[in-house]
């Protein structure tokens, strides 16, 4: 008995000390997070109100108010980065396959609808193709980009870095990946683009501010994507906040399409807000 209260002592006393230390070096402020508003996020390009991952998708979004055009990637069979969610098209196209067994020419085929399981009442216009990321490039150069890496390889990130580098977009992309070893290696080979966090450094961060030591954590990059919940609990909080904001570590949410909820993150002061609708986002937040 004792014996266990010494060792319940020592760790409070171990834990007091590490409350008190202060936050670990922030990491540097990047022209991607350079706005002092909440960035409106257009998940997929938008995927509620056009196909999502489309150049069609994109356009709108932009012109129903989103900031950043957050979007997913894949390599083809002849090594073109081409804009998708799925490894395959099933689900979104009028065609079969895998993206990485088919050519470009192949996917540009298909026409490309609503994703059938989370809009399966939707209906597009026929002729929307998939898109080469390096269309989307061309028709908005001005414009921010959250990419998401999908597959679990090197080759998508080194060809993602030599297209982000030859449109001299470094300051307009941020990369991410829910494999966190995909993200170490394009940090490595890619230094002058920025990333956010992986799922497995995202949890770590998570774990620290629900124990009040997330001030502690030395970020690998530059931001974190977080659901609002996962598995029935709450992400979001303002010790979370508070502790990422110690850091000069963006926290963008996603996927919220309900404007109560998105009252609520901009009123905890997220920086960014990921979603289907960013008409409605923008409507709310204008």
């Amino acid at each position: 008995m004792r014996t266990s209260l010494t060792i319940l002592c020592c760790l409070m006393l171990v834990y007091g000390m590490l409350l008190m230390l202060p936050a670990s070096s922030q990491v540097p402020s990047i022209p991607f997070y350079q706005n002092q508003s909440v960035n409106n996020i257009a998940h997929g390009t938008g995927r509620e109100l056009l196909p999502g991952n489309t150049l069609e998708g994109a356009l709108n979004a932009v012109a129903v108010g989103a900031d950043i055009i957050e979007l997913d990637v894949h390599l083809t069979f002849d090594n073109v980065v081409v804009v998708r969610h799925d490894a395959s098209v099933d689900a979104t196209t009028d065609g079969v396959g895998l993206i990485a067994d088919l050519t470009l020419a192949e996917l540009q085929a298909f026409n490309v609808g609503f994703h059938e399981s989370d809009y399966p009442h939707k209906l597009a216009d026929a002729g929307i193709r998939i898109p080469t990321l390096e269309s989307l490039f061309t028709a908005l150069p001005d414009k921010r980009f959250l990419i998401e890496l999908k597959p679990d390889d090197t080759e998508t990130g080194v060809q993602l870095c030599q297209l982000v580098l030859a449109y001299g977009l470094q300051n307009q992309v941020l990369v991410g990946s829910f494999h966190s070893s995909v993200l170490q290696d394009f940090r490595q080979m890619c230094p002058q683009v920025s990333t956010s966090l992986g799922e497995e450094e995202a949890r770590i961060f998570v774990l620290l501010s629900w124990l009040g030591l997330g001030h502690l954590y030395k970020a690998p990059g530059y931001s974190v994507q977080l659901p609002d919940k996962y598995y029935g609990l709450s992400l979001i909080s303002r010790p979370l906040i508070s502790a990422a904001n110690e850091l000069n570590l963006a926290v963008d949410v996603w996927t919220i399409n309900d404007s109560e909820k998105m009252l609520k993150l901009l009123e905890l002061g997220v920086d960014g807000i990921i979603t289907d609708r960013p008409d409605i986002l923008h409507a709310i937040d204008s």
